[in-house]
């Protein structure tokens, strides 16, 4: 069983909170569908240059992703 299955998908509280939590954010009950759950870390900073480029890479795949 997929991780994001596990924590979206449970019918006890901790699943309610977890749904809620992403539903609250924007997105709609089609995340819970089964699917596996993609989440994108980004260790972007204005204040190093040395991972400014990751900010068009996040803003890319989660563009691609919808």
């Amino acid at each position: 069983m997929l991780p994001s299955s596990q924590w979206f998908g449970s019918r006890g509280r901790n699943g309610f909170v977890h749904r809620s939590w992403i539903r609250n954010e924007g997105f709609g009950a089609e995340l819970f569908d089964g699917r596996p759950v993609i989440g994108i870390a980004n260790t972007f900073s204005e204040l190093t240059p040395c991972s400014a480029h990751l900010r068009a890479v996040a803003e890319a795949v989660r563009h691609r992703s919808h």
